[in-house]
């Protein structure tokens, strides 16, 4: 009997490649755009901060956009989607400055999402990107032995300041309490993707 994988999850890993250049001035903008953006909003956020989604009308952050647009393009690729045009369409900053901070699960919109990690003291709260592909009230969970690819519930990811990781926006994550009280900063973005000649159109 043969055993045959379905389906699979991708995920892109990257480094943005200037960021030693660039964090001093990245934190700089971003307390210059909290100053500006002082209460914030509440949606995934728990106790910790998180910006209005306008982060990407920043000039500032237009390097670091521009590369996370070119993740976008080699994604569609690896996922063999037709000719397309990539456009950022929201970009905010979560600021977890407690042990209490956390980000609870939910899905973004639009084809892709990710995280860009700024700023991750040891011991910053990990991302949790949960399986899609399990119900968690499946009997199964309770005789797996070893997780594996097929019986894995989720993923956690440690935080690491210059990275990128970029998913689908149908993924459910969260993001974990810190084990310190310093800043964790993390910018999260949504990428749309669509056929060549849409994204002018839209609207």
């Amino acid at each position: 009997m043969n055993l045959v994988p379905i389906y699979s999850v991708p995920l892109w890993q990257t480094e943005f490649p200037d960021f030693d250049e660039n964090k001093d001035g990245f934190l700089s903008a971003i307390e210059e755009y909290f100053k500006q953006n002082q209460e914030g909003v509440i949606t995934s956020n728990v106790s910790g901060y998180q910006s209005p989604r306008t982060l990407h009308g920043v000039e500032e952050f237009r390097p670091l956009f521009e590369y996370i647009c070119q993740v976008g393009f080699k994604a569609c690729s690896d996922l063999d989607f037709v000719d397309c045009d990539i456009a950022l369409t929201s970009a905010w900053v979560n600021i977890n400055d407690t042990r209490q901070c956390m980000i609870s699960e939910h899905v973004n919109d639009d084809v892709f999402s990710g995280v860009f990690y700024l700023s991750a003291p040891e011991g910053s709260g990990k991302l949790n990107i949960s399986n899609p592909g399990i119900n968690r009230m499946w009997k199964g969970k309770d005789v797996v032995g070893r997780k594996n690819e097929f019986t894995g519930e989720s993923i956690k990811i440690e935080p690491e300041e210059g990275n990128i990781i970029l998913y689908p926006s149908y993924l459910p994550i969260s993001v974990e309490t810190n084990d310190h009280d310093e800043d964790t900063v993390i910018i999260s973005f949504n990428l749309i993707a669509l056929q060549k000649g849409q994204i002018t159109n839209r609207g």
